[in-house]
């Protein structure tokens, strides 16, 4: 929902004493209408615009993002300017929906140079202008050609849209810092998105592959349906044989069988056109053979594409790259030689267990494979607690859950020792973001991590791994 102009005029008093004052740096493009800067001091250290056409909006986020940008010619424009912009002033333009923020930047020849960013959150026309300090448009995320009524040209002079007459309505009562934390709420909507810009072409070509699997298997299966129909013809060459052999060097157009009316080639004799059954029958056989080894290879194929496009849905971005790397899936740009590719997707046997700990759900992977796919591949927050058994191979353990009781940590810790086959030990606790992939499957390089002694294991615990699930997206 976008903000009405005096709306936007109240959030904007409230911001921009949050705002001006601030050293704005590192812009980079999160999502293809999403753009982040860093911005200087506590409590807030990034700053948001949104080119949502249907909700512009601007904030102030006191997290910080720790991923890389989308490229794009307009940032790196930006990137040219902003490596440590001062905001001077933020104001509305023209009594419109259009915010200007005012910069001084040092430029190249390290002197202070004036540069403005509008930002026109008008609905289904949002858009975002950089100007050097004599107004001149220096790059714009949306374009317009010089017979466009408005031209949005590096050098042409910046004109303010027409304002457009509309109702006035009664002014409700805003609250700024309400509207703030709303487009906090709304970044699960932008990571969603970047996942789409980022790795658009992945899930492209696992469903491309999901569909022709799919008319291959109806093929293999209309094959093995065409050979079943005929997988009998020797019982017909029997016959000929048997019953007719005083007709073998005749020729027919048909005989009758078991009451049924049975074609044959007229320009072949009997007894040729009974070897022809022959050889029909055992290429039917040898057809349906072959047709059920395929069938039973592309069925689980299939499979496991349609479990890696789930995985990949619930996959984070560090789980998306490892994915796309490993099945050598690259965006069309970035390919080289169109080669056939052997499927190395997620199998049954890549997806880990779990186990119900009083409504909290404990993951944990049984081989190198199930613990990549854990512990790189699902979708967990980088707060997420993961476990190992210290000194020792056994299973990663991950608790699906924020901020978990001591209770549960410790059947984190005693899983871990299960699956080591211990009694008891010492077993590591870290947070997901201190754990990265090591350069062997399996293999997790962990940067900081506590330990917890655990001295003998419950039973309870023991039942629920022994009774443990394969986990489901």
């Amino acid at each position: 929902m976008s903000l009405s102009c005096q709306e936007l005029n109240d959030y904007l008093k409230e911001q921009k004493s949050r705002l001006i004052g601030k050293h704005f740096s590192h812009p980079f493009l999160y999502s293809e209408k999403s753009i982040f800067f860093r911005v200087s001091g506590l409590p807030f250290h990034r700053f948001a615009i949104v080119l949502d056409d249907n909700d512009p909006r601007f904030y102030l986020s006191e997290d910080s993002f720790d991923v890389s940008g989308l490229d794009s010619k307009f940032i790196d424009q930006l990137k040219k300017d902003f490596s440590n912009a001062y905001l001077v002033d933020v104001n509305l333009l023209n009594e419109d929906r259009i915010v200007s923020f005012s910069f001084t930047i040092i430029n190249s020849v390290y002197k202070e140079e004036g540069r403005t960013l509008i930002f026109e959150m008008l609905p289904h026309h949002c858009n975002l202008i950089l100007l050097d300090e004599d107004g001149k448009v220096l790059a714009s995320y949306r374009q317009s050609g010089l017979e466009e009524k408005r031209p949005l040209l590096r050098g042409v002079k910046y004109m303010t849209p027409e304002k457009k007459p509309f109702v006035i309505k009664k002014a409700e009562p805003f609250d700024s810092e309400e509207y703030r934390l709303s487009c906090l709420t709304k970044e699960k909507e932008l990571a969603d998105r970047r996942k789409k810009d980022r790795f658009g072409f992945l899930f492209s070509s696992l469903s491309l592959r999901e569909k022709l699997l799919n008319r291959k298997i109806v093929k293999i299966q209309d094959d093995i349906d065409k050979g079943l129909s005929h997988i009998n013809d020797n019982l017909v060459g029997d016959y000929i044989f048997t019953e007719m052999a005083d007709s073998l060097k005749n020729r027919y157009e048909s005989i009758e069988m078991d009451g049924k009316s049975i074609a044959l080639d007229p320009s072949k004799s009997l007894s040729i056109n009974a070897q022809l059954f022959y050889k029909r029958s055992k290429k039917a056989k040898e057809s349906v053979r072959l047709g059920e080894k395929n069938l039973l290879a592309a069925k689980k194929e299939i499979d496991e594409v349609a479990l890696s496009l789930s995985a990949l849905k619930e996959a984070d971005e560090s789980g998306l790259e490892s994915m796309a790397k490993e099945l050598s899936i690259a965006p069309q740009k970035e390919k080289e030689k169109k080669r056939k590719e052997t499927w190395k997707g997620i199998s049954r046997d890549s997806i880990p267990y779990f186990i119900d700990y009083h409504g909290t759900k404990i993951l944990f992977g049984t081989s190198s494979k199930q613990n990549d796919c854990l512990s790189f591949l699902f979708d967990t927050t980088k707060d997420h607690l993961w476990f190992h058994v210290m000194g020792d191979t056994g299973s990663h353990v991950m608790i699906k859950k924020e901020s978990p009781t001591k209770d549960e940590i410790l059947a984190a810790c005693e899983v871990a020792l299960i699956n080591s086959k211990k009694d008891d030990g010492e077993v590591m606790m870290a947070e997901r973001k201190d754990v990265r992939k090591g350069s062997v499957s399996g293999q997790a390089i962990v940067k900081k991590f506590t330990t917890i002694r655990i001295s003998s294991i419950r039973q309870s615990t023991k039942n629920l791994v022994n009774s443990a699930k394969k986990y489901e997206f």
